[in-house]
């Protein structure tokens, strides 16, 4: 994709129950999605302004199980990056991963160039872990060379869900997107700050929409405009950290 293409497509995948809708929920919300709904496939839609330019991203919420393999075949096709989640406290869910990257690299064959974030979520959950970083490090050590990072979180804990974007932008190759990780960790700052964490206030910080439900929030006040790029436009095949 280069810097002329307007959209960009990021899809997550990953097993049931792994927490995919509520980083999603907490990333464009900043609120932590507390009720379980099994997903069939969710599209949410953003627009980022950057130094004049529109970036519009299409996040799509996949399901976690296979009853729909067409669905998953096509969207691994069309997307220009993904997210793969897991449960630190599910081994299965962390096989799946596995099978999806092999899905990837069957499907594409520009696999070891497409960003991909592999995250391990519910860290919450430490004291019943049964995934290790070292486990991760392993399978992607057998699977590349991948453009990957790896990260942990809580979708609890907005700041470590933004991290998530953070490093994923940190991959892709369009330059305005990637002046876009100040603006994130800028807006993760002023949260901390003033603890809005649990505002009932929050006026979210884009607008989402959804195959199966339409919602709308109000927009801030103000444009943000972005630092300078401070990323390198090469980074290893994977990060861990």
């Amino acid at each position: 994709m280069t810097d002329q293409d307007t959209r960009y497509r990021l899809v997550l995948l990953g097993a049931s129950r792994t927490g995919k809708s509520s980083i999603i929920h907490m990333f464009l919300n900043g609120k932590f999605l507390d009720t379980y709904k099994e997903t069939v496939e969710d599209l949410h839609y953003r627009e980022f302004t950057v130094d004049d330019k529109t970036i519009k991203v299409d996040i799509l919420d996949t399901a976690g199980n296979m009853e729909f393999p067409a669905m998953r075949r096509l969207s691994i096709a069309t997307s220009h990056a993904f997210i793969l989640v897991y449960s630190v406290d599910s081994m299965s869910s962390f096989e799946e991963i596995r099978r999806i990257i092999e899905q990837i690299k069957e499907q594409r064959t520009n696999y070891a160039e497409i960003p991909i974030v592999i995250v391990g979520n519910k860290t919450d959950r430490t004291s019943v872990r049964e995934v290790e970083e070292q486990h991760v490090q392993t399978m992607i050590n057998e699977l590349g060379p991948l453009h990957c990072r790896f990260a942990e979180c809580t979708a609890l804990d907005r700041a470590s869900v933004i991290d998530i974007f953070l490093k994923l932008l940190s991959l892709v190759q369009l330059s305005a997107a990637r002046q876009l990780s100040p603006i994130l960790r800028r807006k993760v700052s002023e949260r901390l700050k003033k603890k809005e964490f649990d505002d009932k206030n929050d006026k979210g910080i884009s607008r989402s929409r959804s195959l199966i439900r339409r919602t709308s929030m109000k927009k801030k006040s103000g444009t943000s405009s972005a630092s300078g790029d401070k990323h390198s436009p090469e980074t290893p095949d994977c990060l861990v950290s």
